[in-house]
């Protein structure tokens, strides 16, 4: 087959037939909905909230890394921090007040409203996950 069916049928095949590499981390998991508490100077501490979607096998959330803040921490509803949080098979996570979200500590640069802070998740099985923190009032 030649011409442009050819190459269509090409295309197709390729994007079909051609599997994840091993090694490379899972698309399974996506992050999004990222909002963070406004500050009104550097040096503050701050919360980021979000969702996590896993479409995928069972993961399991060992870090973040903002890179406006000097640490950010993972913590849980009573403020302790949290080494790790599972990520079920097939399943949403949100991390919203009151309950597990990240801690932004020693910023550099105060979060002002409508300001967009960029994270890096890690998960033990996708790897490193992108999410944008957009800044709003504190309650």
């Amino acid at each position: 087959m030649s011409g442009p069916a050819g190459i269509a049928m090409f295309m197709a095949a390729s994007v079909i037939a051609v599997p994840t590499p091993p090694g490379l981390p899972s698309t399974d998991v996506t992050a999004h909905r990222g909002s963070v508490y406004q500050t009104d100077s550097d040096g503050k501490a701050t919360q980021g909230f979000l969702e996590i979607d896993n479409t995928g096998a069972a993961d399991e959330l060992t870090g973040a890394v903002c890179p406006n803040a000097d640490n950010t921490s993972l913590v849980g509803a009573d403020g302790r921090t949290v080494s790790s949080l599972p990520i079920p098979a097939r399943r949403n996570i949100v991390l919203a007040p009151g309950g597990v979200h990240l801690t932004l500590q020693n910023l550099h640069f105060p979060v002002q409203y409508g300001s967009i802070v960029p994270c890096s998740l890690t998960f033990a099985a996708a790897g490193t996950v992108s999410v944008f923190l957009y800044a709003k009032p504190a309650p």
